[in-house]
C-alpha cells in the first residue's frame, strides 16, 4: 500500500477508536491489491477464499464490516441509493496532467529551484549560530530573509520567527500564548471552519482546562466581527480566526475582527497560510498580534514556515534548546529553505495584483463552462469574499469521492470536501459548518496556480459532462465529448 492509503487507514482507525492489528492489515492488504487489479472491491467470499477471514471475522474487526474495509483503503462504495458509485472509466484522446489542487500544496517554482540549485552548488552549509565565516554568512542570510518577509507584512524583521512548517507556527502561536497562563486558565475564541492545525491545539488546551468558544459562520462561510465581540470575556486570552479558508477560499473580515480585539486588548492570531501572497495583510494596521505562513503554499519547499509575533506579545516556546529565533523556537535554522521562503514571498507579493486579476478571469471562465454543463451545481461559500484562485463546487447527485477518482484517472488533480465512507457520507467540518447539503451534493475544491491556463480548464470540461453522466447512470448525448 502507498503512504496515502496508510495515512487513510490511520485516520479511519482514529475516528472509529479501532486498534489496528495484523488481522486488520491482512484484510486491508488483500482488499487494496484486489481493487488495484480489478478496479472493484472484493466481496466477502473473495476475502474468505484468499485470506481465510470470513464475514463474521470482518464484521468483528471493522465497525461497518466490508464497508469499512472499502473506506479504509479508498475504494468507492456503491450504495443502494445510488449516491456513491465506483469511478467513471472513460477514454481520453489527449491525456494531460492538470493540477487544480494548489490549496493543498504547490510545486517549487522555477526561480526557487534555480536558487536552491545554485546554493547547493556553492556548498553553502554554515550553521547560523556558529562564529565561523560560514556561520556568519548563514546568519546574515537568515537575517536578510527575515527582513524580506517582514517587508511583505510591514513589520520588523525581529518579529519574524522561522518554523518547520505552518502547523508548527499555528501551534506555537496558540499553545505558546495559552501555556503562559497554565494554572490560571483563560478563554479562547476560534471558529468552526478553522484548519485542524488550529482546532486541534485549541481542543488540546480545552483538555487542560481552558474555556473555548467555537464560533459558527454564516451561510457565506465568514466569521463576523460582531460574533467575536459578543463572545469576548474578561478572561479571554486569545482570538484565533483564519484569513482565508483552505477549503472554500472565503476571506474573513480580518481588519474588523482585529479592531474588536485591539479595543478589548486581546491578542489576535491569524492563520494566514492560505492568505499570504493572495490577500493584503498588514498586521500593524489590522490589529493582528500573530500571523502564520507556510512555504509550500507559495511555491517554496515543504518543511518551512514562519510566524509573525508582535514585539509586545510574549510566547512560551514549544521547542527548547539553543535559544535560536530570539528564544522563541530552538533548533538550527534550515537556511536553504528559509532563503527560498523569503524569495517565494517576495515574488508572490510582486506578482499578487497581476495574478489576482488573471485568477479572477480563470474563475469566471470556469464557472461559465461549469454551468453550461451542470446548471444545478452550487458554489460553497461566498463568491464575493473569496481568494481569487479557489472554487468549492457542489455537484448534485454525485459522490465527490467517485468524481475525484474519475478526474484523477484522466490526469486531473483536485480535492474532495465530502466522500462516501463506512455506511454513509462524511462531509468536511467546513461544509458541515456551512450547513451545506452534503446528502444531495458531492463537493470538490478546484484551486488554480501560476501554471493554470484556460487550456487546462478546457481539458477538464471536455470530459466532465461524460463523467457526471456516467456516475449518475445517465445517457445524455449532450454531455458527451
Amino acid at each position: 500500500m502507498n503512504n496515502l492509503t496508510k495515512a487513510l487507514i490511520h485516520e479511519m482507525a482514529r475516528r472509529t477508536n479501532t486498534t489496528v492489528t495484523p488481522d486488520h492489515l491482512a484484510v486491508l492488504d488483500y482488499a487494496y491489491a484486489h481493487y488495484g487489479e480489478h478496479r472493484v472491491g472484493p466481496l466477502y467470499q473473495n476475502l474468505a477464499r484468499h485470506t481465510g477471514y470470513r464475514r463474521a471475522d470482518v464484521e468483528r474487526l471493522f465497525p461497518s464490516g466490508l464497508l469499512s474495509v472499502y473506506t479504509w483503503v479508498g475504494i468507492p462504495i456503491h450504495k443502494p441509493d445510488g449516491r456513491c458509485k465506483p469511478m467513471a472509466k472513460i477514454d481520453v484522446e489527449d491525456r494531460r496532467d492538470v493540477y487544480l489542487d494548489h490549496n493543498a500544496t504547490t510545486y517549487v517554482r522555477d526561480e526557487i529551484r534555480l536558487l536552491l540549485a545554485n546554493r547547493h552548488q556553492a556548498d553553502q552549509f554554515g550553521n547560523p549560530s556558529s562564529s565561523s565565516d560560514l556561520g556568519r554568512s548563514a546568519h546574515d542570510e537568515v537575517s536578510a530573509a527575515r527582513d524580506g518577509i517582514a517587508e511583505c507584512l510591514g513589520v520588523a524583521g525581529h518579529e519574524i520567527v522561522f518554523t518547520g512548517c505552518g502547523s508548527e507556527a499555528n501551534n506555537l502561536a496558540i499553545k505558546g500564548t495559552a501555556l503562559r497562563q497554565i494554572g490560571r486558565g483563560g478563554h479562547i475564541i476560534t471558529s468552526a471552519t478553522e484548519h485542524s492545525a488550529v482546532l486541534e491545539p485549541v481542543h488540546y488546551l480545552a483538555e487542560l482546562g481552558f474555556d473555548v468558544t467555537v464560533l459558527g459562520v454564516g451561510p457565506d462561510g465568514r466569521v463576523s466581527s460582531a460574533a467575536v465581540a459578543s463572545a469576548l470575556r474578561s478572561s479571554t486570552i486569545l482570538v484565533a480566526i483564519m484569513a482565508v479558508n483552505n477549503e472554500i477560499g472565503v476571506i474573513n473580515p480580518i481588519p474588523e475582527i482585529g479592531a474588536v480585539c485591539r479595543q478589548a486588548a486581546v491578542p489576535f492570531f491569524v492563520d494566514a497560510i492560505q492568505g499570504f501572497g493572495k490577500t493584503e495583510l498588514r498586521p500593524k494596521e489590522d490589529g493582528i498580534t500573530m500571523l502564520s505562513l507556510s512555504g509550500h503554499k507559495i511555491y517554496a519547499p515543504k518543511g518551512v514556515g514562519a510566524l509573525y509575533v508582535d514585539d509586545e506579545h510574549e510566547l512560551l516556546p514549544l521547542v527548547h534548546g539553543g535559544g535560536q529565533e530570539y528564544g522563541r523556537r530552538a533548533g538550527t535554522e534550515n537556511v536553504d529553505a528559509i532563503v527560498a521562503l523569503a524569495e517565494a514571498a517576495r515574488l508572490a507579493h510582486v506578482e499578487r495584483a497581476r495574478e489576482q486579476e488573471r485568477m479572477l478571469g480563470l474563475r469566471a471562465y470556469f464557472l461559465q463552462r461549469l454551468f453550461e454543463i451542470e446548471p444545478g451545481a452550487v458554489v460553497n461559500g461566498s463568491l464575493a469574499h473569496r481568494a481569487a484562485n479557489n472554487l468549492n463546487i457542489g455537484f448534485p447527485d454525485v459522490d465527490s469521492g467517485s468524481l475525484l477518482l474519475s478526474l484523477n484517472q484522466i490526469g486531473i488533480a483536485v480535492s474532495a470536501g465530502s466522500a462516501c465512507h463506512a455506511g454513509g457520507v462524511e462531509a468536511s467540518h467546513v461544509l458541515r459548518a456551512l450547513a451545506a447539503d452534503t446528502d444531495r451534493y458531492g463537493s470538490l475544491r478546484f484551486s488554480f496556480g501560476l501554471r493554470t491556463t484556460e487550456a487546462d480548464l478546457d481539458y477538464l470540461f471536455r470530459y466532465l459532462g461524460e463523467i457526471l453522466s456516467t456516475l449518475r447512470g445517465e445517457r445524455d448525448p449532450r454531455s458527451m465529448h
